[in-house]
């Protein structure tokens, strides 16, 4: 009972659309008539004293909910009929004593304060309840990949099943059965590397959309923010609203800048894996507030770019799991060539990975994502992954040649990201 309550109450005080500007200012005006009516009920009580008592809740309420403007309409409205219906003299707009002119700015200066804090708490939770429904979906649809690739898995055991019961009843079939099930693991493992082949192309379109889309869609609010703050006779307070809203613009660009960056940064394609790897360690320190050490050379060889990507890829991988899950202080990143192989070893000083967690690493024979679907991936460019933890000291290292004589296989159409200026590319990595 008291959890249905509390859900209608912040139901109730759930911010209405600013879409919705009709039932907004109804809401606002109602409002005001029922401060009024509230002051006429409570006047026994109150008698000469907190005239507007009533019209401040009702401000408030208007601030959070329906917006600034409307909850301006109200405070006039219940101001106006409050000072009409209840100040002496009554029933008249007169202004006879000083305490009643003080009165009243006393109440137009407390109706201001409540609706600057309740139309910037009614932003905030208009801007929660967008991050919100956007995890939501995001979730809903990560939940639908994984019940289709389940399905899948499902399907392929129900089939492996069934070979292995011909196998019995057949032993003349076993080494056919046995090839067949080899090629089934090799079908999933293939379909799995397709899987993050296709979820590394899903990120090149993300961050191209994100860059082509809100980032220039961003950019045109700011250049008419801009063109509205040249208007001459401008009413007053429009210049600090304008600022706070391009406050807010020059926000959400770095966000939507720092996430296409971090999706698929135009770095590792322009300027290779040293670059790359190089503005991901910077931002990376400065973001988690990790200790980092990078030995990565100015100028190198690039590799192909599927050896970019999986190395970029296990880059992110690691330092994420580092921040995550080790709680160490500091780590170190080195990158560098060993004859015709490139090598990438990151370590940390954290409390190391237990070693069920590290033998279901090395042993795992299914493909997945996390390092052990890296290891896949490493594993078809012929290269090697290897894991090294004790308390303190856990590093993990990669090797794979410049050139390798087998590619990971294209699924789907590749996605590019926007080519992005020298300017654009030094901004974003002192946002991100």
């Amino acid at each position: 009972m008291a959890g249905t309550f509390s859900a209608r109450i912040l139901t109730l005080l759930a911010p209405i659309p600013s879409r919705r500007v009709l039932r907004r200012y109804a809401i606002a005006l109602l409002s005001g008539v029922l401060a009024i009516l509230l002051r006429w009920f409570l006047d026994p009580v109150l008698g000469h004293v907190a005239f507007y008592v009533t019209v401040y809740m009702a401000v408030a309420f208007c601030a959070v909910v329906c917006g600034s403007t409307p909850a301006t309409l109200c405070g006039l409205v219940g101001v106006f009929g409050i000072f009409y219906w209840f100040v002496d003299p009554r029933h008249s707009l007169n202004l006879i004593q000083r305490s009643e002119i003080h009165n009243l700015i006393g109440a137009v200066i407390v109706c201001s304060v409540l609706i600057a804090f309740g139309h910037a708490n009614r932003n905030k939770q208009l801007r929660l309840n967008d991050s919100i429904a956007a995890l939501t979906a995001e979730a809903g649809e990560r939940q639908r990949a994984q019940q289709e690739l389940r399905q899948a898995h499902d399907e392929l055991e129900l089939r492996v099943q069934a070979r292995t019961f011909e196998l019995s009843q057949a032993l003349s079939r076993l080494e056919s059965e046995v090839e067949v099930r080899k090629n089934a693991e090799a079908e999933l493992r293939r379909l799995s590397l397709g899987l993050m082949t296709l979820q590394d192309q899903e990120r090149r379109r993300i961050a191209r959309e994100l860059h082509d889309t809100a980032g220039q869609t961003l950019a045109a609010m700011k250049m008419s923010v801009a063109l509205i703050a040249q208007i001459r006779d401008q009413p007053p307070g429009l210049e600090a609203l304008l600022d706070d809203l391009n406050a807010l613009i020059d926000e959400a660009l770095q966000e939507v800048r720092t996430t296409s960056y971090l999706l698929h940064p135009p770095l590792l394609d322009e300027a290779g894996i040293a670059s790359a790897a190089r503005w991901f360690v910077e931002g990376f320190a400065r973001r988690s507030g990790i200790q980092l050490e990078c030995d990565i050379p100015d100028k190198m060889d690039r590799p192909s770019r599927e050896c970019e990507l999986v190395l970029f890829r296990v880059l992110q991988e690691s330092l994420t799991n580092v921040h995550r899950h080790s709680g160490a202080s500091s780590a170190c990143v080195r990158l560098y060539c060993d004859r015709d192989r490139l090598c990438l070893e990151i370590s940390d000083n954290g409390k190391g990975i237990s070693p069920e967690h590290l033998r279901q690493l090395d042993t795992a024979s299914e493909s997945g994502v996390g390092l052990s679907g890296m290891r896949e991936r490493v594993r078809e460019l012929n290269g090697s992954l290897e894991i090294q933890s004790l308390p303190g000291n856990t590093t993990i290292s990669v090797e794979l040649p410049m050139h390798p004589a087998h590619q990971i296989e294209d699924y789907g159409e590749a996605f590019a990201v926007a080519s992005t200026s020298p300017s654009d590319l030094d901004s974003s990595s002192e946002s991100a």
